[in-house]
Order: structure tokens, then C-alpha cells, then sequence
């Protein structure tokens, strides 16, 4: 889109401003603060001015046709999208910084002791503490929506995490961190087996269950021991289990998994990443999801199910906090109650009450592995009766209880 006036830019800023509270800025190609929103947002203590900080996220003159990731110090997190050069209105829109999870002391000590700057400690925890914390998905939906109101062209979101994984530019702006950061990139890089990545997302893409883990074994075998194995350095392991989650989800979808169900599962499991502090706990979530891909393309393939049973089955994995009944489903597909039970065990194989409960317990696993609910909790968000009806209908289908489950998950090797 080709703007004409300040105005319009600004209109679309302060639309998604007014949703998300995050600040945006824009600068044009002269150097100029043309246009801010921010929210109790301090400048950040290592540059001399907010210009200086935006500025050296951006490769010069190069011009990237969509929104671009970029993650200050390993800790703060901005995205930028450039207005064509040569335009009326040109320039950069930066939005953010932004934190991915609440600033904490782990977190400081680790800046610390990573770039020697205990100086700047009490600025810096101040800086940290004011800025908006939001979920790596959220940010990433915030960046598509933004590009949508400026160009109208619609981005695919495993396509632009893999051209962000290309844009080589991790300027930090301060020569003094750029050099320290520099002089440890060697050390930092983990080397992958393209072809093997390659065979993860064919097996996927073939709904191979039998051969997944064998695949998921080889390709890790290839991978450097290396930065990611640091404390210090979680947030890329989780950078690239999205890119990984991103890349499955379009596998599936091509290999025959409806789109809605791709969409949910991969919003799961990113979302759930967020509120990991492990590495493990990142690489099991990583190698769960893509076993959980690859188990329901192979379902899909394997059972050609009608139309109304696809329907139902969709909308009780979207529905899985809800209460869901017979009644409502064959309202849905507008089939009469009796015949769609009938139906539906005839074609899955065993009650809608059976595939029902099989669904939330597979939900509460993911609940167990990878949030801090309690079982009670789990029960009232999965609207089980009570607890003791939850713990004996998860002993029903997995044969443990959820405590022994959940006892049972730190100890599973990735």
C-alpha cells in the first residue's frame, strides 16, 4: 500500500495499540521519529537514545518484504516492517521491545555474567521491568496482523519464521556488546543435517508413526552440543522448536490433516512452550508435538471418515474445555441424536462419550507435561464431575493416575 499521509499510518498504529499496549514507533528513512505510542516504556540504558536502539536492529540498506524478528541481548524481543524505499511515506515500523516471559532474577544474573555489564544493573532491571510481556505467538499473530492492515497480503506464518531464520543480522547496536557477542557466535552455532530435518517433515508429512522416533533419533545425533544446551540461551532452543512446530504443522496439513486441527495443536504446544525453564522440558514438548502430528495424519489417513464425523471429531478437539454432548454435536451436523451415535461408532469405533473422554485425557497429559495446573485444576478447566471422576477416567484410558503420570514426565528422555 502506497501511503500518501502520515494519517493513515498512524490510524492503523493506534488500532493496534488500543488491542495489544505494545509500543510501536515509526522512523522514517531520514532518521525521524515521525510517529510513537508507547505506555510507560523507558528507553533502553546501553544506547544513547531510542533512535540508535531501533536503528541498529536493521541490516543497512537492506530491504526485507516482511515483518522481521529480532531479539536484543538474548532477552527483549522487537519486530520492524519496511515501508517500501522510494515512496511518498518511507521509512520502518518498529514494534515492541517486548519480553516473551516475566523478567526475573535468573534472567539477570544470566545477563550479567553473559556481558559483564553489572555497571548498568539497577537501570538495566528497571528497563527489563517496564516492558510488556506477551507470548512469542502472540507477537508473531501481532506482526502478520500489521503487515495484513499495511499491504493487504496475507503471510504464512511457517514461511516467515523460516525467512527470519535466514536474515542473518544479530547487531546488538553497542560496539562493546557487539564485540563480546561476536566473539562467542562460533562457539554458539548448532549445526543441523538439512537432509535429515528434511526426512523429520516427510515422515510427518506421510503420517509414518512407526518410524518417527527412529527419524527424531538420527537427526538429533547430527546436531552440535553447543549453545543450546546453556542456561543463558533457552530462548533460542525455543526459537527454533516454533520454527520446528511451524514447519510441522504445514507438513500435516499437506499430509492430509484438516487445517483447524494443524492450527490448534500447533498453537498448544507454542503456546505451552512459553512457560518452560528446561531445556529437556523443550526438547520433550518439541519431539511430543511432532509425534503428535505424525499420529494424527497417520489416523487420518487410516480412517476416511464421513463428513459429519469429521465435523464432530473437529469440533470436540476445539471444544475440549467445554461441556460437550450428543445433543449439541447432532445439532451441528443436523443429524438426528440416536443415528449420529450410531454412526459414529460404526465408523471410529467406540462410543462419542468414549472418544470424548479419550480426548480430554489426552489433553490433560499436555496439561500435566507442560503447565504448573494442579489436578484439580485440570479437572474443573476439562469439566470432569470432580476430581475423583477425572483421576478414574485418566486411569481408564492410560493406567496410571495423573499424579503417577505427571511423576513419571521429568524422567522421560527427550
Amino acid at each position: 500500500m502506497n501511503f500518501k499521509k502520515l494519517e493513515d499510518l498512524s490510524y492503523i498504529c493506534k488500532l493496534l495499540f488500543s488491542n495489544y499496549k505494545i509500543p510501536i514507533t515509526f522512523i522514517d528513512d531520514q532518521g525521524n521519529i515521525l510517529y510513537e505510542l508507547s505506555q510507560n516504556h523507558k528507553s533502553h540504558p546501553l544506547f544513547p537514545s531510542k533512535i540508535d536502539f531501533f536503528r541498529s536492529l536493521v541490516e543497512d540498506d537492506e530491504f526485507f518484504p516482511f515483518p522481521v524478528f529480532q531479539s536484543v541481548m538474548n532477552i527483549e524481543n522487537v519486530f520492524y516492517i519496511q515501508l517500501p524505499p522510494n515512496e511518498r511515506l518511507s521509512g520502518c515500523i518498529y514494534v515492541g521491545p517486548v519480553l516473551y516471559s516475566t523478567f526475573s532474577d535468573e534472567m539477570m544474573h544470566d545477563l550479567m555474567e553473559e556481558f559483564h555489564l553489572n555497571k548498568e544493573k539497577d537501570q538495566l532491571v528497571q528497563y527489563y521491568q517496564s516492558l510488556p510481556v506477551i507470548s512469542n505467538l502472540h507477537f508473531m499473530n501481532m506482526s502478520m496482523i500489521l503487515y495484513y492492515m499495511l499491504f493487504q497480503k496475507q503471510l504464512d506464518l511457517a514461511e516467515m519464521i523460516q525467512m527470519n531464520k535466514e536474515v542473518e543480522n544479530n547487531k546488538i547496536g553497542m560496539e562493546l556488546v557487539n564485540r563480546r557477542f561476536s566473539e562467542q557466535q562460533d562457539n554458539r552455532k548448532v549445526k543441523y543435517d538439512i537432509a535429515g530435518e528434511m526426512k523429520v517433515y516427510e515422515t510427518i508429512r506421510a503420517g509414518k508413526k512407526g518410524e518417527i522416533i527412529q527419524v527424531l533419533r538420527e537427526l538429533i545425533e547430527t546436531v552440535e552440543p553447543g549453545i543450546l544446551s546453556r542456561k543463558s540461551h533457552l530462548r533460542n532452543q525455543k526459537n527454533l522448536a516454533i520454527s520446528g512446530i511451524a514447519l510441522a504443522t504445514r507438513a500435516a496439513i499437506e499430509g492430509g490433516l484438516y487445517p483447524e486441527i494443524a492450527y490448534t495443536l500447533s498453537d498448544f504446544f507454542i503456546q505451552n512452550l512459553e512457560d518452560l525453564t528446561d531445556s529437556n522440558a523443550v526438547a520433550r514438548l518439541l519431539m511430543n508435538a511432532f509425534l503428535e502430528f505424525t499420529d494424527r495424519v497417520e489416523k487420518s489417513n487410516r480412517n476416511k471418515y464421513s463428513k459429519p464425523i469429521h465435523v464432530c471429531q473437529h469440533y470436540i478437539f476445539t471444544h475440549l474445555y467445554e461441556e460437550i454432548t450428543l445433543t449439541k454435536l447432532a445439532e451441528i451436523v443436523a443429524i438426528n441424536p440416536s443415528y449420529l451415535s450410531t454412526l459414529f461408532k460404526k465408523e471410529v469405533g467406540m462410543s462419542i462419550s468414549e472418544y470424548v473422554q479419550s480426548a480430554k485425557v489426552n489433553e490433560a497429559k499436555n496439561l500435566l507435561s507442560y503447565t504448573s495446573y494442579s489436578m484439580s485444576d485440570i479437572a474443573s478447566l476439562l469439566n470432569f464431575y470432580d476430581q475423583s471422576h477425572f483421576i478414574r477416567v485418566f486411569k481408564k484410558y492410560t493406567g496410571v493416575t495423573p499424579k503417577q503420570f505427571k511423576n513419571e514426565v521429568p524422567r522421560k528422555s527427550p
